[in-house]
């Protein structure tokens, strides 16, 4: 993909993150870092107030494969722009620069591929945490969110989608913790044509392994009511995060597809940074 030729909103988009980073003052770094990533679970935590955050996947790629039809799609930067409006209330904006999907079908002489690429649609979201039970209590955000389908045509949802996710944060002895992201949305239909109800949860179980490393389970699962047929997906997640400095998290994530109608594997590998 190139700079020339891409439409206005598109390239506005890909360098807002560089233009934002530029332009805002360094804000306090005191509290611990609060990423979005790994995994499938959101936390009720939100980045403090003037900070500046960038959420990352160097690489995310699925890999799903059932009656003889083969997929595999990338996602290249898919990224998580966060700041902080108030002690309480941050503003997001999710996008991916480029998404191919690549899928087989048939095999030996009869086997052909198909590729569709381009822009991926952007996410707006804002995160607002009414209960702060600190270490010690439960937490609980609001967070909204609205999909604008400004994606290239091959990979856009075809229709704006929008929904409401609540996370809940929940400590527990021994240094554990209990994460859990219940989400309802009006999602897009697969013929981009409408929408319909989509509700899932997730439950991710968390423990630090040392100073710097921790560990997640999670467990996540979506009911789809697509008029053209409803599925549910459901996925068993392992992930890992490290984060050596104060303001820099990796990490790495696995996840494994428990029923046919769920995608096979997908890894990724990215990166949190605080500004």
């Amino acid at each position: 993909m190139t700079i020339m030729g891409t439409p206005p909103i598109r390239l506005a988009l890909i360098l807002t993150p560089a233009l934002l980073l530029a332009a805002l003052p360094a804000a306090a770094q005191d509290a611990p870092l609060c990423s979005d990533r790994p995994g499938k679970a959101t936390p009720s935590c939100v980045v403090a107030p003037g900070t500046v955050q960038v959420e990352t996947s160097a690489v995310d790629w699925t890999r799903d494969e059932a009656g003889g039809v083969r997929s595999d799609t990338l996602l290249f930067a898919d990224t998580l722009l966060r700041y902080g409006v108030g002690g309480d209330t941050e503003v997001r904006v999710g996008f991916t620069p480029y998404v191919r999907a690549r899928t087989h079908t048939g095999a030996g002489g009869t086997r052909s591929v198909s590729v569709d690429d381009g822009f991926g649609d952007v996410g707006l979201s804002l995160k607002h945490r009414f209960v702060d039970g600190g270490d010690r209590g439960v937490s609980i955000a609001a967070l909204p969110f609205v999909i604008l389908p400004v994606g290239s045509d091959a990979v856009s949802a075809g229709t704006v989608s929008a929904g409401l996710t609540l996370p809940v944060d929940i400590p527990l002895p021994g240094g554990w913790s209990l994460n859990a992201t219940p989400t309802i949305a009006a999602a897009a239909d697969g013929d981009g044509d409408g929408r319909h109800l989509t509700y899932g949860n997730v439950l991710a179980l968390s423990h630090s392994l040392t100073t710097n490393l921790g560990a997640t389970a999670e467990f996540f699962v979506q009911r789809d009511r697509d008029p053209a047929g409803h599925s549910t997906q459901a996925t068993a997640d392992f992930l890992l995060a490290w984060s050596p400095l104060a303001n820099w998290q990796f990490d790495v994530s696995t996840y494994v597809g428990l029923n046919r109608t769920t995608p096979d594997v997908e890894l990724i590998g990215g990166f949190t940074r605080r500004f």
